[in-house]
């Protein structure tokens, strides 16, 4: 079988969503089905970081106006069995069969600067899409459910593959910042819920010594200043960020929505005390590891912020070994099973 996949619009050395996920999925099923090949459909800023792959540009100029066209002409002229393509950049309609993917359905669910028209049509638009795709690729079974929920898509349609946890984030690595700290990772998005964090740590930095430190892309919720107390990291190699995990009193995940909880089974893997809300598929990879929060309560997360840090050696040790293992289960390996299985329904 020849997968072709639309790298078009990643951007090269991000380091999270769609580029973390594609590179570490990507490579596991070279490895784990050598018989199956890749042709990667790049644009000019992330062609020379897919060194290794059999790849092609398919867009130098910057301008993605007829790009689906333009990936499916290639893809078909190399052969390609089957497309693997992020549900923003699908084509309507395709000569070859299509697999989907995407981490979460957040932008689109409903935005209250909307109107009832422009999201009837766009929902419409990308219901075509998934109705015409062979499968679709889901992190979580919570987002197998938005499909139903926002498209009308049957669950059977679409493969849950949850993401993997590198073994890295359970190798022992320094620390690169000063202790102690409470850390938070993600791009900084409106649905993760950085304004209250930052209330959170407003109050609980009088009673603690802790500073806070933020890893992620800049993103729309991104503040000007960030205050005192808070070291804003954009991206650390895996190795340092794993260190972060494993060196902070408290990961917090305070995000309103959730597609796949990976963070969270990262610092689980790392043996970080977690204190999470219980939105999205937070829960459904994480199960009752962490200490879990009603998101849109400042007390609430500062009581469970508290526990985390205050919780006793015996209890808190019992917690992070079973975390450890939970995560562990969530390989690299599994997820190309999966999203391997999802290209045999084309």
């Amino acid at each position: 079988m020849i997968v072709g996949v639309n790298l078009v619009g990643i951007e090269a050395g991000r380091g999270g969503g769609a580029e973390y996920y594609l590179r570490n999925v990507l490579a596991k099923m070279r490895t784990v089905q050598p018989d199956t090949r890749f042709v990667l459909f790049t644009s000019a800023g992330n062609h020379d970081s897919f060194e290794g792959w059999d790849r092609e540009c398919v867009d130098s100029g910057g301008l993605f106006t007829g790009i689906e066209g333009r990936v499916e002409r290639a893809a078909k002229q190399r052969g390609a069995d089957v497309l693997f393509v992020s549900l923003e950049s699908a084509p309507a309609k395709s000569s070859i069969p299509v697999v989907l993917f995407a981490l979460d359905l957040y932008a689109w669910e409903s935005e209250a600067d909307e109107s009832v028209r422009k999201r009837a049509a766009k929902i419409k638009a990308v219901k075509r899409v998934c109705e015409n795709a062979a499968a679709i690729v889901a992190p979580s079974e919570f987002v197998q459910r938005k499909y139903l929920e926002l498209f009308g898509i049957p669950l059977n349609k679409v493969v849950v593959a949850p993401l993997g946890v590198s073994e890295v984030f359970a190798m022992p690595q320094p620390c690169i910042v000063q202790q102690p700290y409470l850390l938070v990772v993600g791009a900084t998005r409106v649905y993760r819920n950085l304004k209250r964090l930052r209330e959170v740590f407003d109050i609980f930095k009088d009673d603690f010594p802790h500073g806070l430190i933020v890893v992620g892309q800049p993103a729309e919720a991104e503040p000007v200043d960030w205050g005192p107390r808070v070291m804003r990291i954009e991206y650390c190699p895996a190795s340092h960020l794993a260190g972060l995990y494993q060196h902070c009193d408290a990961f917090i995940q305070p995000s309103l929505y959730e597609g796949s909880g990976v963070t969270v089974l990262e610092a689980m893997r790392a043996g970080a005390p977690v204190a999470a809300s219980r939105t999205g598929g937070i829960e459904e990879v994480a199960g009752d590891t962490p200490i879990y929060f009603n998101p849109e309560s400042t007390a609430s997360i500062i009581a469970s912020v508290r526990w985390a840090i205050e919780e006793q050696p015996e209890q808190r040790q019992a917690r992070v070994r079973y975390g450890k293992q939970a995560a562990s289960e969530y390989t690299w390996e599994r997820c190309a099973w999966k999203t391997l299985s999802a290209f045999k329904r084309s």
